[in-house]
């Protein structure tokens, strides 16, 4: 997944015969440009045939299909000299160099201080995919997102912090907002009280409507045991004195309504399913409407649209194996086997990226958003540890409702006999943020592992990962079936 190539202790060489001299080829590694380094720790990576011995510091070494090896090095401080011999037939070549290790690690820049908070006070409307985030915080993903909000809710800024702005959303809580998703407004923002609200069932979901005098800013998220969904509206105080059910709903059992400060009224949305089939947070005028999907009625991949993301692409390549595999291609060659077994299983496959080319995260989920998709799953493959043992499969979600999703998928990687790199809960990527259908992200394998490489290198394991995958959606989607009371006609029990 990671969007350089991985930096380790470790030197590449091309190491290949010539019928006629038998030389070997040098050439530095993209990975590894000099030969000082500052860990003891240190890994051989070698190339060469397919087929041929190698040794290192006199220990023979496993070669893989792909014709790489290596070997951790424990160094000594100073000059340590390192031994490749290649072996083919009668032929025997050897390459020597030297690793220098420095115990005093040099600085190379001044640490750059941390960016400080700044008194500021004017008030912003957001535009369009403004999203919140809890703290200052960044890192490669961003910093952890609170959720996104509608066009034309103003917030009152505090404080700014770089290119963030501090906003308070209610006497007690703050956010932050990037600056480039807002822009000035004189208009100011202050506390309202709350009208009178509706449910109803509009056939394909529940819709929750609030009215209130003007927009206000929001904040949504999920629990468990109970399944429910829980909105807090900031600077809203409650006077919302009866709440009309006007039909029979599918997935609201009911609404609760809580003051659960002076200025943040909550809605507390508790389901009638176990699990969760995604909702969506909006407002029409000034009406916060809440709708919250219906389960699809057949539970099994036959008539389901599935949304399938194969990462990076363009000249985003992803994490790149020792032999210069890029993950972008991998990741679309996995894409395509999954297509081909789903639509075989009679889903509806709709697919972000079709070839390699270069996308934003926003245009890969608008795609999905418009095709109203019933599920997505984002295909990677991972880097960084070891290069020299399996590093193994991982699954990712947001939302806590989307766990059981991402740990089925897991369970059935791992059928692959591969190592278990774990179940990532509250990840902060990006296409794991929507509430409005489950998704997950699986990391298959590890770009930067040689043995994890030569399984990714075989076309035909791709489409074995294909396979664990839709197991792992079958698998789920019987496990919601029977949570939810579906006969295996996939006609709800009365």
């Amino acid at each position: 997944m990671k969007t350089l190539r991985i930096l380790f202790s470790a030197v590449l060489l091309l190491l290949s015969l010539t019928e006629a001299q038998a030389q070997i080829k040098f050439q530095r590694a993209p990975y590894y440009s000099q030969d000082t380094v500052y860990n003891s720790k240190f890994y051989a990576v070698c190339i060469t045939d397919p087929g041929n011995l190698a040794a290192i510091n006199g220990v023979q070494v496993k070669v893989y299909k792909t014709g790489t090896f290596g070997r951790e090095l424990k160094l000594q401080p100073g000059d340590n000299p390192v031994d490749v011999t290649i072996f083919k037939g009668t032929d025997v070549v050897t390459k020597q160099f030297s690793i220098y290790y420095d115990t005093h690690r040099k600085s190379t820049s001044a640490a750059q201080p941390e960016p400080q908070l700044e008194d500021r006070l004017f008030y912003v409307v957001t535009k369009e995919l403004a999203y919140l985030q809890y703290g200052s915080g960044s890192d490669r993903l961003g910093g952890s997102k609170m959720g996104f909000l509608d066009p034309g809710i103003v917030l009152k800024v505090v404080g700014q912090v770089g290119e963030l702005y501090k906003v308070q959303l209610s006497a007690s809580r703050f956010a932050y907002i990037h600056a480039e998703d807002v822009e000035m407004t004189p208009r100011s923002s202050r506390v309202v009280n709350t009208n009178n609200m509706g449910i109803s069932n509009q056939g394909d979901c529940d819709r929750i409507r609030l009215s209130l005098p003007e927009k206000l800013p929001y904040a949504s998220w999920t629990a468990l045991d109970p399944t429910t969904i829980n909105v807090d509206v900031f600077g809203a105080m409650n006077n919302s004195n009866w709440v009309t059910q006007y039909n029979e709903t599918e997935m609201v059992d009911y609404v609760d309504l809580q003051q659960v400060d002076s200025d943040v009224f909550r809605l507390v949305i508790k389901l009638k399913e176990k699990y969760a089939w995604g909702y969506r947070v909006n407002y029409e005028g000034n009406n916060l409407i809440i709708e919250v999907r219906h389960s699809p009625k057949n539970l099994s991949l036959k008539g389901l649209k599935i949304g399938l993301d194969a990462g990076h692409g363009g000249s985003a390549l992803g994490a790149v194996s020792t032999t210069g595999l890029n993950e972008k291609d991998v990741n679309l060659s996995i894409v395509r086997e999954l297509e081909k077994l789903l639509l075989k299983k009679g889903a509806t496959v709709v697919i972000s990226r079709t070839d390699d080319s270069a996308m934003t995260m926003t245009e890969r989920k608008k795609i999905f958003r418009e095709a109203d998709i019933d599920l997505m799953l984002s295909i990677h493959n991972n880097a960084g540890g070891s290069p020299l043992v399996p590093m193994g499969t991982s699954t990712y979600y947001k939302h806590i409702v989307n766990r059981e999703l991402a740990a089925t998928l897991l369970k059935h990687m791992l059928e692959l006999d591969v190592p278990c790199y774990g179940l990532t809960g509250n990840f902060n990527f990006s296409l794991n943020m929507p509430t409005e259908y489950p998704n997950a992200l699986v990391e298959c394998l590890f770009m930067s592992s040689l043995p994890d490489e030569e399984m990714l290198a075989d076309p035909a394991n791709h489409k074995k990962i294909a396979e664990k995958i839709v197991a792992g959606l079958e698998d789920y989607l019987q496990k919601v079936a029977d949570a939810n009371g579906v006969k295996t006609n996939s006609k709800k029990k009365k």
